[in-house]
């Protein structure tokens, strides 16, 4: 990973926009986080970033789908749409307007994580580990246990 790589968070809601930033910053990322349509607009003009991480609510002013169009147009970095249900159109809108990844609220640290990783080219096993997950596990394993949880199974 390479730590010079900055990331615009854009949500309107606080708890999602603190925990994102959060867990990618101690992480190694660099992170610049804004609430609306407006504030993200500023932010992409004046500095540089390596991917958008943005919500489809952004509360006050246009969607994060227009926000997509947007980012499209002026810049060639990778997008990841957060975004509050499972709705198939608003998944397949997201894809066509270009986000590299969707994510699913409510958002889960270890998956945020792992999408950033891997559109970022992360190799899959420090990913893995980055994100609290166990990549050494044996097929059918669940890979949310950590080695500490894995018990040897003895033969009888």
């Amino acid at each position: 990973m390479d730590p010079s790589q900055t990331i615009l968070i854009v949500d309107s809601d606080v708890a999602v926009r603190r925990s994102a930033q959060s867990i990618l910053k101690a992480t190694g990322y660099s992170v610049k986080a804004v609430t609306d349509f407006e504030q993200a607009q500023e932010a992409l003009t004046g500095e540089t970033f390596d991917m958008v991480v943005l919500a489809r609510d952004l509360g006050k002013g246009p969607s994060g789908f227009v926000l997509i169009r947007l980012v499209r147009s002026t810049h060639e970095v990778p997008i990841v749409t957060i975004l509050p249900s499972h709705d198939p159109d608003d998944i397949m809108a997201a894809f066509r307007l270009g986000s590299a990844d969707v994510l699913l609220k409510p958002l889960r640290p270890s998956e945020l994580l792992c999408v950033v990783d891997r559109v970022f080219g992360v190799a899959a096993n420090e990913a893995a580990v980055r994100s609290g997950l166990n990549p050494t596990l044996q097929t059918g394993e669940n890979p949310l246990m950590t080695a500490d949880e894995l018990k040897p199974v003895s033969p009888e």
